[in-house]
């Protein structure tokens, strides 16, 4: 017990770090805007910063959901003596214990994940509206890491 709570520690470390560095990026790259239009972005992209910062979205979008997703769930649900299962069964169960709003959210997070990470999107319309909704998903896994900590510094005396 006292292994699985130090690894929970360890990760959950690097998805608040990884959290920081997503909000961070968000504030370089969507320059606090509220809405992107294709303007905005097609002169984003011409620059050298603009690409750079694209990439270290996507990446540190996908980094955070992985982490979440594969590693800090698992290790919480083993903690709190949840049954552990497939990646759908995890987000349902986290989805019950109010950890997560919506197991179908969280799997088209997956889904865009992909995406952003696999796809050359040379489409800017289609770019625009993936950049819109991780922005949006990037709001709900900063939430899930949060109220996973919360929940285990809680439960599990964990501070």
């Amino acid at each position: 017990m006292i292994d699985n709570k130090l690894r929970f520690l360890q990760v959950m470390q690097l998805v608040d770090k990884e959290a920081l560095h997503l909000e961070q990026i968000i504030h370089r790259f969507f320059e606090e805007k509220d809405t992107i239009t294709p303007e905005w972005l097609e002169e984003k992209l011409k620059t050298a910063t603009g690409i750079d910062q694209l990439e270290s979205f996507s990446a540190k979008f996908s980094r955070l959901q992985d982490t979440l997703g594969d590693k800090l769930l698992p290790l919480f649900l083993k903690l709190t003596a949840e049954p552990i299962g497939t990646a759908i069964e995890n987000l349902n169960r986290a989805e019950k214990l109010g950890l997560i709003m919506d197991t179908g959210q969280w799997l088209g997070a997956r889904q865009l994940r992909n995406f952003l990470v696999h796809e050359y999107i040379d489409d800017l319309i289609i770019l625009l509206e993936s950049l819109e909704q991780a922005r949006i998903m990037s709001i709900v896994l900063i939430n899930t890491a949060n109220a996973i900590k919360h929940y285990a510094e809680k439960l599990l005396w964990i501070k």
